[in-house]
């Protein structure tokens, strides 16, 4: 049986008030359109609560609250991220040189343990730009796990540009972003693979959307 891949589906913007926000926000920021969507849910555990990451099982289920990012690739090196909530500050950086801050618990820090993880899994030294504009209806910090629907959206963003690909099973098994010292950044160890895991493996429930006008 072939490894499942996170689900692809292309949809009509204009029939998604949220994608169609979304996208006039994006060409209000970047002056352009963006080119495709990615969605990964929040998620809560029915049984086993902050021991998934420690290898134990526990039983997830996804809820309809969301990560979504609007996403273009650029010709520059250059990685531009912005978010729909103003309480959130613009972050820009260059894609080949991303250093994450483990002291800051920032939110495009999120964001760039899932693009790096992908990058450090590929052994990547040089890669293309993005501008990205992230919408989240996860209420914070309420055990929803919005940081890992934001780095499995990450993730997902990155092999999107790349035009690579990974099943859900190779995926989890990344070992997502360490810092030099080898301590997890983004709220510790809770982005660790295991979360990954278990955010796409709600089926249909983590989409690449390709735009059609």
């Amino acid at each position: 049986m072939a490894a499942e891949e996170p689900t692809t589906r292309r949809v009509q913007v204009a029939e998604h008030p949220r994608l169609l926000k979304l996208k006039e926000m994006f060409n209000s920021k970047f002056g352009s359109t963006p080119k495709f969507y990615v969605r990964a849910p929040g998620r809560v555990n029915i049984i086993g609560e902050h021991i998934d990451y420690c290898g134990y099982s526990v039983l997830p289920m996804a809820v309809e609250q969301d990560m979504l990012i609007a996403v273009e690739p650029v010709k520059t090196h250059t990685l531009q991220l912005a978010n729909t909530n103003p309480l959130y500050p613009d972050f820009s950086t260059s894609a080949n040189n991303i250093h994450i801050d483990k002291t800051k618990p920032l939110w495009h820090n999120y964001f760039l343990c899932g693009f790096k993880g992908i990058q450090e899994h590929f052994g990547l030294s040089k890669l293309t730009g993005m501008n990205c504009l992230v919408d989240g209806n996860i209420p914070p910090g309420s055990g929803l796990s919005s940081s890992s629907a934001l780095v499995c959206c990450a993730g997902l963003v990155t092999l999107t540009v790349l035009g690579m690909s990974l099943s859900k099973v190779s995926t989890c098994d990344i070992n997502l972003t360490k810092s030099p010292d080898g301590i997890y950044i983004a709220k510790s160890e809770r982005i660790s693979t295991l979360i990954l895991k278990i955010s796409l493996n709600q089926k249909g429930k983590a989409d690449i959307c390709g735009q059609v006008l």
